[in-house]
C-alpha cells in the first residue's frame, strides 16, 4: 500500500521561511478508477522542543494500518531531519522501521527489526516526509525543476521534480487553482507520478496520481483541509453546498 500512498503524498505541506503553521488534511484513495474506503491523513504540528516539528502520514482501513512520522528542525526553510519512524500492519505482514539522523557524525542509524546498521549521508539529505516541505520551499522560490535526496531504509534515493503546467481542480473543498508537477523518471519507465498543488494553500497537495503500469494506478483527492487560510480567497472557492466529506477551509 505504501507503493500508492507515499508517492501520492510526496508534495504536501507548508512553504516559506516563516515558522511552520500546523495543518491537517485528509485524502480519499481510488485504485484504477475504483473508489476505496481507504482515507489518508497528513498532519503537521510542533513538538515541545525548540524549532522541532512532527509530520505524520497515516492511512487505515479494515485490512491495513500504516503510519509514518518524521521529527525535524525547520531552520527557516532549510529543514534537517532528526528521526523517522514507519509502522505497517496488514495482509499478514508486520513491519517496524526507524532511522536516527546523527549530524555530528553525519550518518543515519537504521533499524528495521531484523537488521541494524548505519551509512554516511550528505548535509542536504532528508527523510521522505521532511523532503515534502523542502520541495514546498523551492516551489515558493519559483524553481521549475529540482532534485532532492532522501534516506529510507539502508540507502539514499534521489527524487527529481518538474513543473509542467497549471490546472483548476474540483474537490469537495471547491474549485482550487493548482500548478502541476511530475516526478522525473527514466524515458522507458511506465511509472508516472503527478501532483496538483495549490500555491494559495502554501503548496498543499490537492490531487495526485501514481501510475504503476497501464492496468494499475492510484489517485488521491483532498476531501478535508484544516490549516492556514488561503492566501488568495478567490483561488479556493467555497463549495455550493455542504457535503459529508466537505472540509472547512480555515
Amino acid at each position: 500500500m505504501r507503493t500508492f500512498i507515499l508517492p501520492l503524498l510526496i508534495l504536501a505541506g507548508a512553504a516559506g521561511a516563516d515558522p511552520l503553521q500546523p495543518f491537517e488534511a485528509e485524502f480519499r484513495l481510488h485504485v484504477s478508477r475504483i473508489p476505496t474506503t481507504i482515507k489518508a491523513t497528513l498532519e503537521l504540528g510542533p513538538t515541545d522542543q525548540s524549532d522541532e516539528y512532527r509530520m505524520q502520514m497515516e492511512n487505515r482501513s479494515f485490512l491495513i494500518k500504516n503510519r509514518e512520522q518524521s521529527f525535524f528542525s525547520w531552520n527557516d526553510c532549510a529543514p534537517r531531519s532528526n528521526r523517522y519512524e514507519h509502522q505497517f500492519r496488514g495482509f499478514g505482514i508486520r513491519r517496524e522501521h526507524s532511522m536516527t539522523f546523527n549530524w555530528d557524525s553525519q550518518d543515519v542509524l537504521f533499524d528495521d527489526g531484523q537488521e541494524q546498521g548505519h551509512y554516511p549521508i550528505e548535509p542536504d539529505t532528508l527523510d521522505e516526509l521532511t523532503m515534502l516541505l523542502k520541495a514546498q520551499c523551492l516551489l515558493a522560490e519559483g524553481e521549475k525543476e529540482f532534485t532532492l535526496s532522501a534516506a529510507y531504509g539502508d540507502k539514499v534515493r534521489s527524487h527529481t521534480f518538474m513543473v509542467t503546467g497549471e490546472e483548476t481542480v474540483s474537490t469537495p473543498a471547491g474549485d482550487i487553482d493548482t500548478i502541476v508537477i511530475e516526478k522525473k523518471r527514466k524515458a522507458d519507465s511506465q511509472r508516472r507520478t503527478i501532483f496538483w498543488v495549490a500555491p494559495s494553500l502554501q503548496y498543499m497537495l490537492v490531487k495526485a496520481r501514481h501510475v504503476e503500469n497501464r492496468a494499475l494506478f492510484g489517485e488521491l483527492l483532498m476531501i478535508r483541509y484544516d490549516g492556514p487560510a488561503p492566501l488568495d480567497p478567490a483561488a479556493a472557492k467555497e463549495p455550493e453546498e455542504s457535503k459529508e466529506d466537505s472540509p472547512p477551509t480555515s
